[in-house]
C-alpha cells in the first residue's frame, strides 16, 4: 500500500507557494554551469552563515533491490533560476545520509552522481531530477531517494585470425520507445589488446555494433589517368578480377545488417561479454562526376552512410574533368555530397545512393551555390533586453526518420549568436526549407520563479512574408525576428487518483477516489499541427512534491496539455506518440500576457512508450 506521502517517502512542513518550471533544455544548461562553477561556489553558500529565512534539506540515499544505505553519493542541490539562488552539494555517509543546511526559500532541482549508480523512482524507472520548492524557515526532512548498479559490456574485437584490432570504436545502442531508430548511449575505443568497456548502462535491451577505424588503401591517391577515359574501364575490370575486401561496421555478434543483430539484455550490476571477429567482405566502388569544375578548383566528395553507424571519404580521386571514385563502400544505403568553389563562392551538392552487390556507375552531382542569411531580432516595443542571451537557430523543415545512430548537422541545423545589435547570421547556406527559432536567454523557460509571463518569438518574416512555420530559402535573405515579453502562462496542478497508485481495497464497494499530487511529472503543452515542426513551441515543465507546475512564455494560439511520468526527454514531438495520445489531452486556448489557472490528471503511459 502507498499513500500521496510515502511516494517519494518525504516529511514535508512546508504549505502553499508559487512556482514555475524549466524546459529540460535549460535544465542541462544548469547543471552544466553547476559543474563548471565546482563546490566552491557551494561552499561558500554553505559557510556563509545563518541565512535569513533558510532552510534545510536533508535525507538518505539507498541502493536498490534491498534499500541499503548507499555512500559517496554527491548531492547537488541546484536553483531552476539561477539568479534567485544559489547551488549546494553534499555527499551521503557510510549510513547513506546528507544534510544541507542554509538553503534559500525556491524551486529546486535535486541531482544524484556516483559512478557506477543511476537514480531510479519508486517505480524503478530511471529518474535524472527530482524537483522540490523550498519554504521560507521550513524544511525537507526524511527524503529517501533510489539508486540502481547500472551495467557494463565488455569484449574484445579480434580479426579473422585471432589477432586484436585496436582503434575500433564499439558503440551501444539502445532503441528509442515506438520507433525503429536506435540511439548512441555508450561508446568506447578498443585498446591495444582489442579489448574495450561501456559501462554506466542502465538495465534493458541493447545493441553493440564495432566500426572499425577507415583503411588507407580507401585513401591512396592513384595516376590521374586511372578514373578517366578508357583506362578508367580498364581499371574497373582488373578490380572486377581482384574484388576489394574491407573490414566493416559489424554488428554483435557477427551481422553486417542491423535488424540482424543481436539483443543483450542487461541487469542491474550485470557485467556482459560481447566478443567481435571482424572477417573482410566485398566492398564495391562509386564512380561518378562532378560539373562544373573550373580550373584551379579542388573538389572534395563525401560519402555518408545513411544508418549513421559509418563514414567513407575520398577526395584524393578526383581527376581534372570531374570524375570521382570512392572505394571501400559496403551495401548500404548512403549520402553524397560534393563541395567546391572558393572561399567567397561556395559550391555543394548532394544526392541519396543505394550500393547493393555491384559498383555504382554515373551519378552526376551538379554543385550549386551556397549563399548567406542574415537578420535581425528585436523585442517589441524596444523593450531594453540583452540580445547576445539569444540564439537563433536555423534547420531543415524535414528531419529524416531513418533507423540512425547519430544525428547530422543537416539534421540539426546552425546556431548564430546574436550581437548586441540584434544581427545574425548564417553563411554556407545551401537550397532548401528551413524552419527558424530562437533559444536561450528567456525564451520559453523565462522566469521560471513566477517573474512576468515569458518571453516568445512573436514574428518572423521574409520580404514581408510570414515564415513562423517555415520558408524556401534560394538565395540570400534577411529574416525580421521580433520577441515579445508579453507570452502566455498556465498554472495549476496535477493529481492521480488513489486507485492509479495503489490497489483500491475490494471490500468497500462504496469507496471514493481520492486525488493525490503527481510528483514529477512532466507538463506538456503541445502547439497545433502546423507548428509541431518548431521545436521551440513545445513548451514543458516538471510537476513539485506538491504535484505543481507553471508553463511560462507560451504563444497566443490553440495547444494540448499532457502530463506523464516517466516519459522519455522529447518524445512528445514525436506525430506516432502524440497520436496515441490524443484521447488523454486537455485543450486550451491562450491569449497574449493571459495566465490560466488547471488541474490535470496524470496519465499513464503504455508500455511501447517507456
Amino acid at each position: 500500500m502507498h499513500s500521496a506521502a510515502n511516494t517519494q517517502v518525504l516529511r514535508f512542513v512546508q504549505r502553499d507557494h508559487r512556482n514555475s518550471f524549466p524546459s529540460t533544455a535549460l535544465t542541462r544548461l544548469l547543471v552544466f554551469a553547476f559543474l563548471l562553477v565546482g563546490t566552491g561556489l557551494c561552499s561558500n553558500a554553505q559557510q556563509s552563515g545563518s541565512i535569513p529565512n533558510a532552510s534545510s534539506i536533508s535525507g538518505t540515499v539507498v541502493q536498490e533491490p534491498g534499500s541499503q544505505p548507499l555512500k559517496k553519493v554527491l548531492v547537488q542541490v541546484v536553483p531552476e533560476d539561477q539568479s534567485q539562488g544559489a547551488n549546494y552539494t553534499d555527499a551521503t555517509d557510510s549510513d547513506g545520509h546528507f544534510r544541507i543546511a542554509n538553503v534559500s526559500p525556491g524551486r529546486y532541482r535535486i541531482y544524484l552522481e556516483r559512478t557506477g549508480f543511476t537514480g531510479v523512482n519508486e517505480r524503478g524507472r530511471r529518474s535524472n531530477t527530482n524537483v522540490f520548492t523550498v519554504q521560507a524557515g521550513q524544511s525537507l526532512e526524511e527524503l529517501v531517494f533510489h539508486m540502481l548498479p547500472t551495467a557494463v559490456i565488455v569484449g574484445r574485437v579480434t580479426d579473422e585470425d585471432g589477432d586484436p584490432m585496436p582503434g575500433v570504436n564499439v558503440i551501444a545502442e539502445k532503441k528509442q520507445p515506438g520507433k525503429s531508430r536506435r540511439e548512441n548511449v555508450g561508446s568506447g575505443t578498443t585498446n591495444d589488446m582489442g579489448e574495450y568497456r561501456l559501462f554506466g548502462l542502465f538495465p534493458g535491451q541493447y545493441w553493440v555494433v564495432a566500426i572499425p577505424p577507415p583503411d588507407f588503401r580507401d585513401y591512396e591517391s592513384t595516376t590521374e589517368k586511372s578514373v578517366s577515359g578508357s583506362d578508367e574501364k580498364n581499371n574497373n575490370i582488373a578490380a572486377d578480377a581482384k574484388p576489394d575486401t574491407r573490414y566493416l561496421t559489424t554488428y554483435y555478434p557477427g551481422a553486417l545488417d542491423a535488424s540482424q543483430a543481436s539483443i543483450l539484455t542487461l541487469k542491474a550490476g550485470d557485467e556482459m561479454p560481447a566478443n567481435f571477429t571482424l572477417v573482410p567482405t566485398r566492398t564495391y566502388r562509386v564512380h561518378g562526376t562532378i560539373a562544373g569544375i573550373l580550373p584551379g578548383q579542388k573538389p572534395t566528395v563525401e560519402l555518408f552512410s545513411k544508418a549513421g553507424d559509418s563514414y567513407r571519404a575520398n577526395s584524393t580521386e578526383i581527376g581534372p574533368d570531374g570524375q570521382f571514385e570512392v572505394r571501400g563502400v559496403g551495401p548500404g544505403s548512403y549520402a553524397i555530397r560534393a563541395s567546391l568553389g572558393t572561399d567567397s563562392q561556395p559550391l555543394t551538392a548532394r544526392q541519396d545512393i543505394n550500393v547493393g552487390a555491384s559498383d555504382v556507375d554515373g551519378v552526376r552531382l551538379v554543385p550549386q551555390p551556397l549563399f548567406t542569411i542574415s537578420g535581425n531580432l528585436r523585442v517589441q516595443n524596444n523593450a531594453a533586453t540583452d540580445l547576445t542571451q539569444y540564439v537563433v537557430n536555423l534547420r531543415a523543415s524535414e528531419v529524416p526518420d531513418d533507423a540512425t545512430v547519430f544525428l547530422s548537422q543537416e539534421s540539426a541545423g546552425e546556431t548564430s549568436p546574436v550581437d548586441r545589435f540584434g544581427h545574425f547570421e548564417w553563411k554556407n547556406v545551401c537550397l532548401g526549407d528551413y524552419i527558424v527559432q530562437v533559444l536561450g536567454g528567456n525564451i520559453v523557460e523565462s522566469d521560471v520563479l513566477g517573474h512576468g509571463q515569458g518571453v516568445y518569438l512573436k514574428s518572423a518574416t521574409l520580404g514581408g512574408q510570414d515564415i513562423t512555420t517555415g520558408f524556401t530559402a534560394s538565395g540570400p535573405a534577411t529574416l525580421e525576428l521580433v520577441l515579445s515579453t508579453k507570452g502566455a502562462a498556465i498554472e495549476g496542478t496535477v493529481v492521480e487518483k488513489e486507485n492509479d497508485i495503489e490497489e483500491k481495497p475490494t471490500a468497500n464497494e462504496n469507496a471514493v477516489d481520492i486525488n493525490h499530487p503527481a510528483t514529477n511529472a512532466m507538463v506538456v503543452a503541445v502547439p497545433e499541427e502546423k507548428y509541431r515542426k518548431i521545436p521551440s513551441r513545445f513548451v514543458a515543465g516538471t510537476t513539485d512534491q506538491h504535484g505543481r507546475f507553471a508553463l511560462r512564455g507560451l504563444a497566443p494560439g490553440s495547444y494540448t496539455l499532457h502530463a506523464w511520468q516517466d516519459v522519455e526527454d522529447g518524445l512528445w514531438r514525436d506525430a506516432a506518440f502524440l497520436k496515441s495520445q490524443e484521447a488523454n489531452g486537455t485543450s486550451v486556448k491562450v491569449e497574449e500576457g493571459s495566465n490560466q489557472k488547471i488541474e490535470l490528471q496524470l496519465t499513464a503511459l503504455g508500455d511501447d512508450w517507456h
